[in-house]
């Protein structure tokens, strides 16, 4: 068993640790956690994540971390919080959380599965059409004419009032917009207005 401290653990004794929350802690060195599978150093001290490109799950909201450049290949992580702006290598992470980057370009992201843009200045989505699920909610994103293959995308209190090109996806969520037509969201089987 660990003790969580503000100490990064020894892991010499347990080199196949599953899973580690060292959330809220003063750690800065992770170098060690490498092989860790599942990570959360959310609301730490941590701002060198270059050891953890190996990880599956990450979560490092909440952290100063603004170099993601290690992390490609991390299948689910957490960046809410974080003075994240350069996303271009994460275009392989499975599922990606955003809320409250500085994130602007996400021309690279056109593959991740599940992509959390919330409370960004992202405004142009137009690579995005592969995502399987997609949340842009309180964005000033007003184009979406390319997203019309996404299975479930949330525009909640975006600036977007033409939904037109969207009658295919499965799940929409245009609570808090302007939109006033909803004529051809007919086939959607999931519809918040």
């Amino acid at each position: 068993d660990f003790i969580v401290s503000n100490e990064t653990p020894d892991l010499r004794f347990n080199p196949r640790l599953f899973s580690l929350d060292l959330s809220g802690t003063k750690v800065t060195d992770v170098s060690a956690l490498k092989n860790v599978h599942t990570l959360n150093l959310s609301d730490s001290n941590v701002t060198d994540v270059s050891a953890l490109g190996n990880v599956h799950t990450l979560d490092l909201s909440g952290t100063n971390v603004s170099d993601v450049s290690a992390l490609g290949n991390v299948h689910t992580l957490n960046l809410n919080y974080t003075k994240v702006s350069d996303v271009s290598v994460l275009k392989n992470v499975h599922t990606l959380y955003l809320i409250w980057t500085k994130v602007t370009d996400v021309s690279a992201l056109g593959n991740v599965h599940t992509l959390n843009l919330s409370v960004t200045k992202v405004t142009d989505v137009s690579a995005l059409g592969n995502v399987h699920t997609l949340d842009l909610s309180f964005t000033k994103v007003t184009d979406v004419s390319d997203l019309g293959n996404v299975n479930t995308l949330i525009l909640s209190g975006s600036k977007v009032t033409d939904v037109s090109a969207l009658g295919n996806v499965h799940t929409l969520d245009l609570s808090f917009t302007k939109v006033t037509d909803v004529s051809a969201l007919g086939n959607i089987k999931n519809l918040n207005i």
